[in-house]
């Protein structure tokens, strides 16, 4: 389906916090194709820094961040400014719990929007913005994102075709060059989640593994890997519930996985050279 930007009709000033490169990246590009304009900053502290430098409409507030996270940062934004002064602020979450969204709310939140983002769900999210949005209907750029991922059928399927054919697609004209860059990301940041994976269970760490889990999870999840983020799923659930000690069966499986995804991604953008020299990055052994 064809997307008409909206920057012909409006100038909506929008924020985006978010410290994942790979779900920034693709924040931009969802909100790109509908025609906005967006800035971004890594956490919580600087959403606070960037607003008292200038006014946003709209602030998308991921709720995971180091150093301040979005919870603590709109409890802070809700104290320093007005209710009629303040910006919408708009939770961009991985979590789907009972609760998440009353918790989100209760801090101050006035929506609530899961990752990975769902191009319907955004539109409707910024549909409740401002009512000069006569020309945007909550079915805009259905199709051009599957609802929600699927667990893949087949052992040979290793990212989501429908999700990296509809990635393709909203990427547009200039697909290799935008989606070799968001690759090239995760493959240099996915070692380091899995790093991070590896010293939170030798140490025993059980809300650093949650993080790193959690972190990975939704980055694959962005880019098809289905497979690999639900088993981040899993290690971040036992990690969320205090449990250190992962199966060794479990933790080969992440491995493994990883490697699969690796290979299956510069495969799949071999159509332009993505960045070799950080990016192909072997999965760090899991103890």
């Amino acid at each position: 389906m064809q997307i008409t930007p909206l920057t012909k009709t409006h100038k909506t000033r929008i924020l985006l916090a978010e410290d994942n490169r790979v779900n920034q990246k693709f924040a931009l590009l969802l909100l790109k194709k509908l025609g906005y304009q967006t800035d971004v900053v890594s956490n919580g502290a600087e959403a606070l820094q960037a607003l008292q430098s200038q006014s946003y409409d709209v602030v998308f507030m991921d709720v995971e961040m180091p150093e301040m996270d979005g919870l603590t940062a709109t409890r802070q934004i809700c104290e320093q400014w007005a209710a009629g002064e303040r910006p919408r602020i708009i939770a961009l979450t991985a979590y789907a719990r009972r609760g998440d969204r009353e918790q989100c709310l209760a801090a101050g939140m006035d929506d609530y929007i899961t990752k990975p983002i769902e191009l319907p769900k955004l539109v409707q999210a910024l549909q409740k913005v401002s009512d000069s949005h006569q020309g945007l209907h909550g079915d805009e750029g259905a199709g051009v994102f599957p609802a929600s991922p699927r667990l893949l059928d087949t052992e040979s399927e290793v990212l989501d075709p429908k999700i990296w054919q509809s990635l393709e697609k909203l990427a547009g004209a200039k697909a290799n060059v935008v989606l070799d860059k968001i690759v090239g990301d995760y493959l240099e940041d996915a070692p380091e989640r899995l790093q991070a994976i590896q010293s939170a269970i030798a140490t025993q760490d059980a809300e650093a593994l949650r993080q790193a889990a959690h972190s990975l999870r939704s980055s694959s999840a962005n880019l098809g890997a289905v497979t690999l983020s639900h088993l981040c799923k899993e290690l971040e659930a036992l990690a969320g519930a205090g449990i250190t000690e992962v199966p060794a069966e479990q933790r080969v499986q992440v491995e493994v996985e990883y490697e699969k995804v690796r290979t299956a991604l510069i495969k799949q953008v071999s159509k332009s050279p993505i960045p070799t020299s950080k990016s192909a990055v072997a999965c760090p052994q899991l103890p």
